[in-house]
């Protein structure tokens, strides 16, 4: 891969970074490429700290022989995600998934749609507000 990575920017000296702000800064906002098609239940980490790493290392290599793990050139929206939430621009990138509790207000189904924090306590309603 970096050998892939170093013919495509002509840098000698390219390679890829593990940490998600090494990456961001170093290969999507320096080096202006980003690798595609890294499979979401592979965390994207250096090769000796991959989990079942004999069956994660076999499968990646598939992929980047396929050609279905392959570098791209970064997009104008890489290149804001690189800079605002480096995270997000992680080959294989999971966002964390959390329980959202749906807002309902049986006193008032006015406010049924307002976040807990915003919802008025004894206060006019949403409706009385805004009708």
């Amino acid at each position: 891969m970096n050998a892939k990575l170093r013919e495509l920017t002509g840098n000698r000296r390219a390679s890829l970074r593990y940490l998600e702000h090494c990456y961001a800064e170093r290969v999507v906002l320096t080096l202006k490429y980003k690798l595609v098609g890294w499979p979401k239940d592979i965390p994207y980490r250096r090769f000796g700290n991959i989990p079942r790493r004999e069956q994660s290392l076999r499968r990646l290599l598939a992929l980047w022989d396929s050609g279905e793990l392959h570098f791209e050139p970064v997009t104008a929206n890489d290149h804001i995600a690189a800079k605002l939430r480096p995270e997000t621009i992680i080959p294989g990138y999971r966002p964390a998934t959390r329980e959202v509790e749906p807002v309902v207000s049986p006193a008032d189904s006015s406010t049924a749609l307002l976040p807990q924090a915003l919802r008025p306590s004894g206060g006019p309603s949403v409706s009385g507000i805004l009708g």
